[in-house]
């Protein structure tokens, strides 16, 4: 048991050592390239170095998310509630990817949901904050199981 947890957890932390350097270092090329006078750059100069530090940091957390639902596959004692919601959880954090899509299914099919001027914004942050609300749900019933145990334990 012992061994399975420091092969999850190595494998997890050199992938995220991994995309950590390779969007850091995508960042600074980005940010010297435009701040090079001979370029050409003249708007939005280190725009494209700040959005590569965004997306590697929301890749990191996505690796993060995935290394707590392989661990609590692997290595936590599992009940059947808490396992469909890290399921849904993590497929939460997969549907942010497509995301455009169900924005173009919910308007054409539910168009008075989404009127207004952030309706790109709605279905995002809908979805994340399912994926907020599933976590805390977690946290609730592991500290709820932690609690009968210690009460057991009495």
């Amino acid at each position: 048991m012992k061994k399975k947890k420091i092969i999850i957890t190595s494998i997890f932390l050199v992938l995220i050592a991994v995309t950590s350097f390779v969007f850091l270092t995508s960042a600074i090329e980005s940010y010297n390239y435009d701040m090079d006078p001979a370029n050409g750059v003249d708007i939005l100069e280190g725009v494209g170095a700040g959005i590569l530090i965004m997306i590697g940091s929301f890749v990191v957390f996505y690796e993060l998310d995935l290394f707590y639902t392989v661990y609590y596959f692997f290595i936590r004692p599992k009940t059947v509630l808490k396992s469909i919601i890290v399921v849904l959880s993590h497929l939460m954090l997969i549907l942010m990817f497509f995301s455009e899509k169900i924005e173009d299914f919910v308007k054409i099919h539910f168009h008075k949901i989404v009127e207004g001027p952030y309706e790109d914004a709605v279905i995002l942050i809908g979805m994340f904050s399912i994926y907020f609300i599933l976590k805390i749900a977690i946290f609730i019933i592991g500290l709820r199981e932690k609690i009968r145990k210690d009460i057991s334990d009495l």
